[in-house]
């Protein structure tokens, strides 16, 4: 196993992991309870994130509600706000607004957990700079984790049988690196990520470091950035006689900002320009007349660049999501209204744009069969 992720293809997968998820789970409802979560996912570890942080958020509410201004320490008010808070509790109800983000954090963080454990482990020991690792901290450890659920234990058991309540953060680590290769603690990952796959596939191949992956012969170049690969091309290469070497990244990227910054710069649209039809009265969007199988394979750097930029407030993310949402769509009807009623309103896109109409024309080839071009 890794020792670290590829970031980029992480969020990826759990962008598509999540929508695939919630489409299915709020296509007939407009909240999830309590009950929901616990099985909102084949992946237990996911739904048990997803509660920790729950919990969290609820704990920090108790402790947002009290005031100088009176006494919680009175045992009737100490009473009443447990109960309240108790009772709070048993009444989860979660938009789908609110469950996107604990839900794709939560499959980032049980990858990290399959795939990295040591690393895992070790972020949740550091979570608080220069904090103890409590008894407290090391049983809610074990009580959210079910992946590698060993590991959690033994290491409550190392703080056991210290006879201490808590140990140095230091100290934690070292027993976590003395327990991390005890392949009896380790579970088997097939199981999981069969589990995982249940909802979307993974691949390992991409979720490995940028470095190990450029390493693996026939490994997908798309799973990296503009600035993956820009600053990868940047290592040193022995030289090899033969053909003259093609301009390093570094002067490419010197000379991107010095054009930037010239009295007359280019604008970004004009930079990452693309040749496409002006749209027509009948607003089909030009005449795109070869298909492609999906929008997200068949959108070069330099575009997916200026729509992440011009269209999705430099989120990455959120452009990713957008484009799984647009591939797992029927018809190019469905997708419009997508782009109209969701994209469009969302970022404030201007319709008549550059980039709107580059994005409208691909999305228009994924569909070409079945809509009139």
């Amino acid at each position: 196993m890794p020792d670290n992720l590829n970031i980029i293809a992480l969020n990826q997968y759990a962008v598509r992991f999540t929508t695939t998820v919630l489409n299915e789970v709020y296509q007939s409802q407009n909240f999830v309870n309590g009950g929901g979560l616990l099985k909102l996912t084949p992946v237990r570890q996911v739904n048990l994130g997803i509660l920790n942080r729950l919990f969290e958020e609820w704990k920090s509410n108790a402790e947002a509600f009290k005031s100088p201004y009176f006494d919680f320490s009175n045992e009737d008010v100490k009473k009443a706000l447990e109960d309240f808070m108790n009772t709070a509790s048993q009444h989860i109800s979660v938009k789908r607004a609110d469950l996107e983000p604990l839900l794709t954090e939560s499959v980032k963080e049980s990858l990290k957990l399959l795939l990295t454990p040591a690393a895992y482990f070790e972020d949740k020991i550091r979570v608080n700079a220069d904090a103890e690792f409590t008894h407290e901290k090391a049983e809610q450890l074990v009580k959210y984790t079910h992946i590698h659920r060993g590991m959690a234990e033994a290491m409550l058991g190392r703080l056991t049988d210290s006879g201490s309540n808590s140990v140095y953060q230091t100290q934690a680590v070292s027993w976590l690196y003395e327990l991390k290769d005890n392949s009896d603690l380790i579970d088997d990952i097939e199981m999981h990520l069969v589990q995982f796959s249940e909802v979307f596939p993974v691949n390992l191949n991409e979720l490995k470091t940028v470095e190990a992956a450029r390493n693996t012969p026939n490994a997908r170049n798309e799973s990296k950035s503009f600035f993956d690969s820009a600053f990868t091309d940047l290592e040193p290469a022995t030289p090899k006689s033969g053909p003259p070497r093609a301009e390093p990244a570094s002067a490419i990227l010197s000379e991107i900002v010095s054009k930037t910054n010239a009295s007359e710069k280019e604008s970004l649209n004009n930079r990452f320009k693309v040749e496409i039809a002006k749209p027509s009265h009948d607003k089909s969007y030009g005449s795109v007349p070869v298909k492609v199988e999906s929008i997200a394979s068949s959108i070069p750097l330099g575009q997916r660049f200026m729509f992440v930029n011009q269209l999705f407030n430099r989120n990455s993310e959120h452009f990713d999501k957008a484009v799984y949402e647009l591939d797992t769509v029927k018809s190019f009807e469905e997708a419009e209204n997508l782009i109209w009623h969701r994209y469009a309103s969302k970022y404030a896109w201007d319709v008549n744009g550059e980039a709107v109409t580059a994005l409208l024309a691909i999305v228009k080839r994924k569909f070409a069969s079945n809509h009139h071009i």
